[in-house]
């Protein structure tokens, strides 16, 4: 049965992640759900066999199957992607339950709210990496389920009292400080978008393992720029080989922090320490 379970839950993981191709695809074009998919290459448009996540793109041999044309390893990527986070989210927050008997609506509505937040990063982190922006729609509609997750998990009194009230500002310490850099290099060291999406951090996972998040992002990313450069191979969607000029990305490093720490909880700088004194 658990065979079952996370077999049902990556197909569904990986039904969106092929949605989620869409969107980063399509957003600003007006066209998210409405239009056919189509080859981008030779015009054809794309039959429900060709749009199978991930199996279609093996079954084809990773070319269009009417111009031959190569397809993006984006494709089956995010979907693989989106489907392993569907399946720790169903371990995170379901299994135990499922086990015990106690599913509850609240654990299933909790969920979900997971999985639009997990999708939304994904979208955000594949979007940042090919056009080097971030949507606003998409990171203020991370924003607003964030807070609601707060407000889920946390009750109100907690929030209003000591130390959970650092939980409840901790979005808007973040902005400050990542908007900071943005204001005080003129967007030459990080980008607003990069501080409108701390403010959800600091919602999602609380002052604590915001932090923590954050730090393991900024850490993440200076390993990868540092072997980018020293490999002088790697090359982003839609970019050339880095360089020691080149312009990369932060969201990605952002999310894959956020994502480790909400899955790993770990207080990685001891911040917790302070409030036990």
């Amino acid at each position: 049965m658990e065979f079952l379970y996370t077999i049902l839950i990556f197909l569904l993981g990986s039904a969106i992640g092929s949605f989620l191709n869409v969107v980063v695809l399509r957003y600003n074009t007006g066209k998210i759900t409405s239009g056919r998919s189509m080859c981008f290459s030779c015009g054809h448009k794309l039959s429900p066999l060709d749009l199978v996540p991930i199996a279609s793109f093996l079954v084809q041999g990773g070319k269009c199957r009417y111009c031959g044309t190569k397809i993006s390893k984006q494709y089956p990527g995010v979907e693989i992607i989106t489907g392993i986070l569907f399946v720790a989210l169903f371990y995170k927050v379901l299994w135990v339950p499922i086990l015990l008997g106690s599913v509850s609506i609240e654990s299933f509505l909790l969920f979900i709210l997971y999985a639009f937040i997990v999708s939304i990063l994904v979208a955000i982190a594949v979007y940042d990496i090919r056009h080097k922006i971030i949507p606003n729609m998409l990171v203020y509609l991370f924003i607003i389920l964030s807070a609601l997750h707060l407000f889920l998990i946390y009750p109100l009194d907690y929030l209003l009292s000591y130390p959970g009230f650092f939980d409840l500002l901790a979005g808007l310490m973040f902005f400050g400080v990542l908007g900071g850099l943005w204001l005080i290099s003129n967007g030459k060291w990080i980008g607003l978008g990069d501080g409108k999406l701390s403010l959800g951090i600091g919602l999602l996972l609380g002052f604590t393992f915001g932090i923590s998040a954050i730090v393991l992002s900024f850490w993440i990313g200076a390993i990868f720029a540092i072997l980018a450069l020293i490999l002088g191979k790697i090359k982003p969607l839609g970019s050339t080989k880095l360089t020691m000029k080149s312009e990369m990305p932060f969201a990605p490093f952002l999310i894959l922090g956020t994502l480790i720490i909400l899955f790993f909880p770990i207080d990685v700088i001891g911040i917790s320490y302070f409030f036990e004194i």
